[in-house]
């Protein structure tokens, strides 16, 4: 679960530096641009190691990843981050729902598990402000945890690389969002260089990087379990606020953090 862990961090510090370098980007450039600029650095290795045998999956994995992405965007742009952040990380839950009406026979403890970590998830990052946003904002966010949920699915046990089976998921995501791209591309060319440097940040240490662990690390670990341990990414995003965003930690959200370990200990394998 290591590689999980690691992903989830560099999540977190993305989304703590978010505030900072990434209110300028619309969704409908960042999301087409993260999926392209990630490709593209993947593509060599791509080409040097080209998959086989597990097309079909990969190509799953792809479609699952690009939900997951295009719609937490779209949801924190019609509602808040924090709401966003929350809605996604029901991925878990639906995950065990999934499991138990397969008749998988889940001991108390994880299923207390999963709601303590929820809960505390609510507490870290929604607060006492609540949930904010359209209808159709928290339908993308809810679209967005089954995305996430098929993401871990699909990419359990693969054989193929993490990082090769990363270039066909962006590549993937790439072609689904290249009309959205071609559509904005005089805002392209209205990007100031520090918005580039945001989105060398995001593609390297927010894509490539932390997307590569978690399949490392999915590759053995069950989705369900894999996609619990990524809620560590709102608590290490709230510890790394305090000294990028001199944002103060709540009491409420020294709780949740609490309960997210918690749930993660009352899962683990």
């Amino acid at each position: 679960m290591i590689p999980i862990t690691l992903a989830a961090l560099l999540w977190g510090l993305g989304g703590a530096l978010a505030g900072r370098f990434m209110r300028t980007i619309p969704p409908e450039l960042l999301i087409p641009l993260r999926f392209l600029l990630s490709f593209l650095l993947l593509l060599p290795l791509l080409l040097h190691h080209p998959p086989r045998g597990e097309g079909g999956r990969l190509l799953r994995v792809g479609l699952a990843l690009s939900g997951a992405q295009a719609f937490y965007y779209l949801a924190i742009h019609l509602t808040t981050v924090a709401t966003g952040i929350f809605l996604q990380y029901l991925a878990p839950l639906f995950l065990t729902l999934y499991a138990l009406s397969q008749g998988e026979k889940l001991p108390p403890r994880a299923l207390w598990g999963v709601g303590f970590a929820l809960l505390g998830a609510y507490l870290l990052v929604v607060g006492p402000q609540g949930l904010v946003g359209t209808p159709l904002g928290a339908v993308f966010g809810l679209l967005s945890a089954v995305s996430f949920a098929a993401y871990a699915a699909f990419s359990f046990g693969l054989r193929t690389p993490p990082l090769v089976s990363l270039g066909v998921a962006t590549g993937v995501g790439s072609l689904l969002s290249l009309p959205v791209l071609l559509g904005h591309l005089e805002a392209l060319f209205q990007l100031s260089p520090t918005d580039w440097l945001s989105l060398l940040y995001l593609v390297t240490l927010g894509t490539v990087v932390p997307f590569g662990l978690f399949l490392l690390g999915v590759r053995t670990v069950p989705p369900r379990i894999a996609t619990l341990v990524a809620m560590l990414e709102p608590l290490s995003g709230a510890v790394f606020a305090l000294p990028i965003a001199h944002e103060p930690l709540r009491k409420e959200a020294l709780l949740g953090g609490a309960l997210v370990l918690f749930g993660v200990y009352l899962n683990r394998r």
